[in-house]
C-alpha cells in the first residue's frame, strides 16, 4: 500500500466515479484502476461494488474509507511539522540549575537576536541529571558544570567562578576577608542541593569537627540569594557581582572555583548545536 492508491481511492469516493477521479488526479483511468486493484489485492477485499455508472463503496470500503482519511491526514500532519522544523527549528538545552537566571536569559536572547528563527527549549536541573538528560537524547546541550576531566572533543569551557562563603551584609563574618573553616560550627546553613564546593570539598567539615545548622534546603541559585539577603542563613555559593546585601568571605587553606561550559555527545553533532556552541564561546560573560 502507498499513499498514490490511497489518494486514487479517496478522490473515487468525492467524484463517485473512475473516470472523474482519473481526470481530477490528472492520471490515466487504466492506472488509476490498476491501483485499486492492487489495493484491494493488498487488503482482501473488494472496496468498490463493479458495474453501473457510479463506484458505490462495499460495505468493506466503507470501514475502510474512515482509515483512509486518517492515514492521508495523519501524513499530512506529519509533513507539516517537518516543514515548520526546518523553517523553525528546535534547540533542547539543558541548564544548570545553579546558574543564574540572568545569565542563561543574556546568553539565549542574544543568540535569537542573531538567530531569531531558531527556538530554544530550556530545561534546568542538577548536573548528574542533566548528564543522564543528555545521554537519553532528552537534550541536544547541556550548560553546566565540567569535571576536569571532561572530554574536550565533546566539551568546551566559557567561564570559571570561584566559590565562597556568603553571608548577609550585616553578619559578624561580612566584616572580615577571611574566617577559619571551624568558626562555621552552629551557623544556619542554606544547603545548595548538589553544591559544587561539597562535590570537590567532601571532608571539609568532617575534619574540622564542624556541624553547621541547615535551615533551608534550596535547588535554585535565585532562592539562596534572596534567602542569604534576607539574613536568613550562609551558603557556599559562586561569586556573582552587585549582589546587594551579601559580602562574599573567604575559608582560610580552601580554594575551590568551578568551570561552567557546555557539553554535547560525542556522536557527529547538529549544524544547531554547533550553531549554538560557535556562538556561545564569543560571548562575554557578566557574572
Amino acid at each position: 500500500m502507498d499513499l498514490s492508491q490511497l489518494r486514487y481511492f479517496l478522490a473515487i469516493v468525492e467524484t463517485q466515479g473512475f473516470t472523474k477521479a482519473a481526470e481530477l488526479l490528472f492520471v490515466s483511468q487504466p492506472s488509476l484502476s490498476a491501483g485499486i486493484k492492487k489495493l484491494e489485492q493488498e487488503l482482501g477485499v473488494k472496496l468498490f461494488e463493479r458495474g453501473g455508472r457510479r463506484a458505490v463503496l462495499t460495505p468493506a470500503g466503507k470501514i475502510f474509507l474512515e482509515k483512509a482519511r486518517n492515514i492521508i491526514n495523519e501524513y499530512q500532519s506529519a509533513l507539516n511539522k517537518l516543514q515548520d522544523f526546518q523553517q523553525h527549528p528546535t534547540l533542547r538545552l539543558g541548564v544548570v540549575c545553579t546558574l543564574r537566571i540572568s545569565v542563561i536569559s543574556s546568553l539565549v536572547s542574544a543568540f535569537r537576536f542573531l538567530h531569531p528563527h531558531i527556538t530554544i527549549e530550556l530545561k534546568d536541573s542538577y548536573v548528574n541529571n542533566l548528564n543522564n538528560l543528555l545521554e537519553q537524547g532528552e537534550v541536544d546541550l547541556i550548560l553546566t558544570v565540567l569535571d576536569s576531566d571532561e572530554n574536550s572533543e565533546n566539551s568546551v569551557q566559557l567561564f570559571q567562578q570561584q566559590l565562597l562563603l556568603a553571608v548577609p551584609s550585616i553578619h559578624p563574618f561580612a566584616q572580615r576577608t577571611e574566617i577559619n573553616i571551624s568558626e562555621l560550627d552552629g551557623q544556619p546553613y542554606i544547603e545548595r542541593v548538589n553544591c559544587e564546593f561539597w562535590r570537590k570539598n567532601p571532608l571539609v567539615y568532617k575534619s574540622a569537627g564542624v556541624k553547621t545548622q541547615t535551615v533551608y534546603l534550596a535547588n535554585q541559585e535565585e532562592w539562596v540569594i534572596y534567602l542569604i539577603q534576607q539574613g536568613l542563613g550562609i551558603s557556599f555559593m559562586p561569586v556573582w557581582s552587585n549582589l546587594s546585601g551579601i559580602t562574599y568571605v573567604g575559608i582560610s587553606d580552601v580554594y575551590t572555583c568551578r568551570t561552567i561550559g557546555l557539553k554535547w555527545k560525542s556522536e557527529p553533532t547538529s549544524e544547531l548545536v554547533d550553531l549554538f556552541c560557535t556562538f556561545a564561546t564569543t560571548q562575554s560573560f557578566t557574572l
